[in-house]
């Protein structure tokens, strides 16, 4: 469900099924104000149960002025599509539409990387936990990005590097000996790849989780970058070449490993977080956590708690 659509709930607007009857009394007292991740799943499990694609939101039983008052927006956009909100429902389904976690960051955006300042989706500042709390986007993207700022430009005047240059990473380096077409060719393998880790990530790694499902996950998406890789070269790429597009998919597969990794560690459900084989909440891990590569042998990720761990 896109984020903004939870305001229709909040300001009382009903789930119903396709045959028009409203579920989510039957799955929390709490109904459609129950938390996010909880709406959503119990959404998943009508479209699963029932084999339907969406479910419907109304909020058409609020006054028409109220309704085009409080959401102008939505009511915009749906009437591109021919639908009138104050007068029918809503399809909708669940959506990833926001990361909980990543670069661990401080009070003023720094990190642990000198020159390395991070605010908004991208930074773990401590405002959400395993739910991403409603309107603490505006305080990442606007509280934090101004903190982040200040320092990052002090940070700039004081450094010798040539920023002038910093366009060189959209340029690939592409040797004359490739085909006219090659980057062509690249291009669009790569677009198609990308396509096909976005819905692996959906189906195995999406709004209900088990460990069978998420080591599948893991094995195909290997499998992609393994044939990524092999075609890059059969093209002529080098290891030296470097393009925005072939960054960017390996930071594409690195994240989607990660996050992977970080859920086949998890022994617990928490938040959005949630797998069937540990439905329950563990409240010995109640602390926020940080993966990191281990010093280990035997193991090749570790965690620690947060609060343990210097930020330089």
């Amino acid at each position: 469900m896109h984020f903004s659509l939870l305001k229709l709930s909040g300001d009382g607007g009903i789930l119903y099924n396709l045959d028009m009857e409203r579920f989510m009394p039957l799955y929390d007292e709490r109904a459609e104000l129950a938390p996010r991740d909880v709406v959503a799943r119990c959404i998943d499990d009508q479209l699963k149960k029932r084999n339907e694609k969406y479910v419907l939101l109304d909020i058409s039983h609020k006054p028409r002025e109220k309704i085009l008052s409080h959401f102008p927006n939505i009511a915009a956009e749906c009437l591109k599509y021919g639908l009138d909100i104050t007068r029918q429902p809503i399809p909708v389904v669940p959506a990833a539409h926001y990361m909980c976690g990543g670069v661990r960051a401080g009070l003023q955006g720094e990190t642990n990387v000198q020159g390395l300042f991070v605010a908004g989706e991208v930074a773990c500042t401590g405002l959400h936990g395993a739910n991403r709390l409603a309107s603490n986007s505006l305080l990442e993207a606007l509280v934090f990005a101004r903190r982040a700022v200040h320092p990052s430009i002090e940070h700039m005047k004081c450094s010798s590097l040539d920023f002038s240059t910093s366009d060189w990473w959209a340029r690939p380096a592409v040797p004359v000996s490739l085909e006219s077409n090659a980057i062509e060719k690249i291009l669009a393998m790569t677009r198609e790849v990308r396509k096909e880790v976005q819905s692996i990530m959906w189906k195995y790694v999406g709004i209900v989780r088990s460990t069978t499902r998420l080591e599948t996950a893991k094995q195909k998406i290997c499998v992609l970058e393994d044939k990524w890789e092999d075609y890059l070269f059969q093209m002529g790429w080098e290891p030296t070449m470097v393009g925005l597009e072939a960054c960017e998919m390996r930071n594409f597969f690195c994240c989607a490993k990660l996050v992977v990794s970080s859920a086949l560690a998890r022994r617990e459900s928490r938040g959005l977080h949630y797998t069937i084989d540990f439905p329950d909440l563990e409240e010995s891990k109640r602390l926020p956590t940080v993966i990191l590569p281990s010093s280990s042998v035997r193991t090749s990720w570790s965690s620690r708690q947060l609060h343990k761990l210097p930020l330089c």
